[in-house]
């Protein structure tokens, strides 16, 4: 989150529900000072899903602390002070802040050390307000709800550390968090939200479910999928193969590393380097074995000559190799080295060779614009869309990795739209509404585009210095999603380096907010990459470019459809579609599960065998545990009436079926990806 102080505008803009957080957050202050007097604080802030407020006490506050405090903070609320808004000067300000009064219920031997720092802080135009809550003054600029009693239900959740501003230099406080409501139903629901929340969590189903693992020698942030997980990518890039060939796409391969020649022309060197892994130096055209045996036979002749070199020093160093005569040895060696023999020894030793450097791939794009400028491209040949499931790498930083959303390996669902300006923006459309059909498929009812453009002032440094490109592209991006009537949000300084950009956030069934895909455009690459199209009027153009992956990366996809669903998959996409379990383990009764499990399979139906002798509470207990979407149940009787019983995970048996017909029905919800 950011420590960076809001501007007066930005305050204004404060829902009612943030402006409930900071009135909180300045009764948690007052119940702190009537615990710990000589507590001072620093910032107190609204902050998604709630408030936090840094303190500065000798006394470690741990949530042992919370019900004492919340209790103080219940007083404050009940006595209904209302919020007093105060102007003062500079002057005023200052004083009051080396008087110790602000942040404080009254008048203290110590300064209000933050306060005093703020205060200096606070541009030269701005106004100076504070606010009153009972016996507790701030220095804040607001704004606040009329009363304390118009704060509803309130909880503190957590106590962390925090450097003062974010900066490391700076003393380091407690950060005590809470949240609160309007109502204590509002309070109970957040609260139930985050116990699901934590029931969904991606890292702990992927590990029960057997999705993916990571490991310690592979390395972090480097997952591995599972069968169940490989069953999961299949679907997810059929679904992707299918929609995008449909739409005239075509599908490429490229490789995982590539020179630095093609990073520096493409422009991500040296803008992106710090998101790259470090290059790998290799020597072109010697084999290792090669270089070795060469360097071994060199260093061997060396050896020799060196060997008869010492033996003309004579007198200069004894039998045990000591120096006995520094000026004699410096007089021979000054001889030697202007010697035939030394000059061929230096010559003879093995030379430095210089690698060349390659990095693993960061990204598709560089290798998809060699597939566009391998083939010569005319107007005709427009729009050209170039697909790929890529693997790319990128080094997080450690501290940033987090189970599937944040990794340093990742297979995208990659494409490259090369067009004519004129075809902009129907290109632009057909991409966006790629993404409202899978956000239709997979129930995402609420999303967000989010709308990144450029910085003027940071041309050259962060983005590519075209200004009249990124003009020209941000106008043209802004007008399509006008036009389309899709929901979006502006955001400045975010753009890619190379052009402005689309990050699509979507909604999981809980409320819970992912960035799972990107659409971004690109003036730069093709025109630093000399991609060019013949025109209508026989002279040379330059594409435009639309980077787009509609369903993200596997592992950011699969995590986020992972808590979405809560591990309970519908059958198209589920790892294990069918598992038969058997009431008993009689032979017929066995070879009949086995020959309904063989027709499911010649249709591609990733069905299984529960052949233990359990009893059948057992194994339908086990396939619940792993979230099988359907169970065939089968005894004696469904076998004699050629039949199955049919149970489905989470809606209990749903009554026996016609063998025949149990499985069409299975392999039509396949075939039209039903919900």
């Amino acid at each position: 989150m950011s420590d960076e102080r809001k501007t007066l505008e930005q305050r204004a803009q404060m829902t009612d529900i943030e402006r409930l957080r900071h009135s909180t957050a300045h009764v948690l202050a007052t119940a702190v000072l009537k615990i710990w007097p000589e507590a001072q604080f620093a910032a107190g802030p609204p902050v998604e899903n709630g408030f936090y407020y840094d303190v500065d006490l000798p006394h470690r506050i741990s949530p042992d602390d919370f019900e004492k405090i919340e209790a103080e903070m219940k007083k404050e609320i009940k006595a209904n002070h209302p919020f007093e808004r105060m102007e003062v000067s500079r002057d005023e300000a200052l004083a009051m802040a080396k008087r110790g009064e602000l942040g404080a219920l009254r008048a203290r031997s110590e300064p209000s050390k933050f306060k005093l720092d703020i205060i200096e802080n606070i541009p030269a135009n701005e106004k100076i307000s504070l606010y009153r809550n009972g016996e507790f003054v701030d220095l804040c600029a607001g704004p606040h709800v009329m009363r304390t009693g118009n704060i509803g239900a309130f909880k503190l959740t957590s106590v962390a550390s925090a450097y003062y501003k974010g900066d490391e230099k700076n003393p380091q406080l407690q950060r005590v968090y809470g949240t609160a409501f309007k109502t204590r139903k509002e309070l109970d629901d957040y609260f139930a939200m985050l116990e699901e929340v934590k029931r969904r969590d991606h890292r702990k189903l992927g590990k029960e479910l057997e999705i993916f693992v990571f490991d310690d020698d592979v390395g972090p942030g480097l997952p591995m999928f599972l069968p169940h997980g490989g069953a999961i990518i299949d679907e997810l890039e059929k679904l992707a193969r299918e929609t995008e060939f449909a739409a005239g796409y075509q599908r490429v391969r490229s490789p995982h590393i590539a020179r630095e020649s093609l990073y520096k022309k493409s422009g991500h060197l040296p803008y992106y380097a710090g998101s790259m892994f470090p290059p790998m130096e290799l020597i072109e055209g010697e084999t290792d074995v090669t270089t070795r045996e060469r360097n071994r036979a060199a260093a061997a002749q060396a050896v020799n000559r060196v060997k008869q070199l010492m033996a003309s020093l004579g007198g200069i160093v004894d039998s045990e190799g000591r120096l006995v005569d520094v000026a004699g040895f410096r007089k021979r060696m000054a001889e030697l080295e202007e010697s035939a023999d030394w000059i061929e020894l230096k010559e003879s030793a093995p030379a430095d060779q210089k690698g060349e450097k390659y990095y693993l791939k960061a990204m598709n794009c560089p290798h998809h614009h060699k597939l566009f400028a391998a083939v010569p491209r005319s107007y005709r040949d427009l729009p050209l869309r170039l697909a790929e499931y890529g693997t790319c790498y990128r080094y997080e930083q450690s501290g940033e990795l987090f189970g599937l959303m944040r990794v340093r390996s990742m297979q995208m669902n990659d494409a490259h739209i090369y067009m004519t300006p004129e075809q902009f923006e129907e290109e632009f459309n057909a991409v966006n509404e790629m993404y409202l059909k899978y956000f239709k498929l997979f129930g995402i009812e609420k999303y967000l585009m989010r709308f990144s453009t450029h910085d003027p002032s940071k041309l050259g440094q962060k983005f590519v210095d075209e200004p009249e490109l990124w003009k020209s592209t941000e106008e043209m991006t802004r007008s399509v999603l006008k036009n389309s009537g899709i929901n979006y949000v502006e955001v400045p300084n975010e753009a890619a380096f190379y052009g402005p950009k689309i990050d699509v956030q979507a909604w999981s069934v809980i409320g819970r907010e992912f960035s799972i895909a990107t659409n971004q455009v690109d003036f730069a690459q093709p025109r630093r990459l000399n991609l060019v199209y013949r025109d209508r009027d026989n002279t040379d153009k330059i594409p435009l470019c639309i980077h787009r992956a509609p369903l993200g990366t596997h592992e950011r996809f699969i995590g986020f459809l992972i808590e979405h669903y809560a591990g309970n998959f519908p059958l198209w996409l589920s790892p294990e579609q069918v598992r038969i379990l058997t009431i008993g383990d009689d032979a017929s009764l066995l070879d009949y599960a086995r020959s309904i499990l063989k027709e499911l399979r010649t249709h591609q139906v990733r069905a299984e065998i529960d052949e233990s002798t359990d009893k059948i509470n057992g194994k339908i207990q086990r396939a619940e545990q792993m979230k099988v979407h359907t169970m065939f149940v089968i005894g004696k009787r469904d076998m004699e009436a050629n039949a199955v019983s049919v149970r489905v995970h989470g809606k209990g048996n749903l009554g026996a079926k016609p063998r025949a017909q149990a499985i069409a029905d299975i392999l039509l919800s396949i075939k039209e990806r039903r919900a």
